[in-house]
């Protein structure tokens, strides 16, 4: 999956945030891959700045909460920067997940390089997933039934 962008999006508390942790979780626990976020989640570096990512081909995951404050054009020197960062997102084996409350809040160099939209939703009793595979032309739907065996697999707020 590395190279590949994924992006969660849907209303506060609606499992977008739960689902990137989740997928995190997975890759970081059972390949031994480091993830870097802006999320205090026990295992995973906490990183302020993009700049403090590793720039090397080792595989590595970026979750990115909120990821329209974190990864968009206004937060790079000049526009060239932001490209490239961007077009180096595979050659630095980077595996990138970012939430957001709706697609129109993230830049449009990012949106249109998306592998994969996720729409989430929720209610009392569960979490709603809508997959979108661009790649593919694709999707599926997942529902996951509110409970603590679900919410064992993550350890944040």
């Amino acid at each position: 999956m590395s190279g590949s962008i994924c992006l969660f999006a849907g209303m506060q508390r609606s499992g977008k945030s739960f689902l990137a942790v989740l997928i995190s979780t997975y890759y970081n626990k059972k390949f031994k891959i480091p993830v870097y976020t802006n999320m205090d989640i026990p295992d995973f570096d906490i990183i302020n700045f993009l700049s403090k990512l590793p720039i090397n081909k080792e595989p590595k995951i970026l979750l990115l909460d909120e990821l329209h404050f974190y990864l968009n054009s206004r937060n790079f020197k000049t526009q060239a920067d932001y490209i490239y960062f961007l077009n180096t997102i595979c050659k630095r084996n980077i595996f990138l997940l970012g939430t957001c409350i709706h697609p129109d809040m993230i830049d449009k160099n990012l949106r249109i390089q998306l592998n994969y939209l996720t729409l989430c939703k929720s209610d009392n009793n569960y979490l709603y997933y809508k997959i979108f595979d661009f790649a593919h032309q694709r999707f599926w739907t997942i529902t996951m039934k509110k409970d603590k065996e679900l919410f064992s697999y993550v350890n944040y707020d």
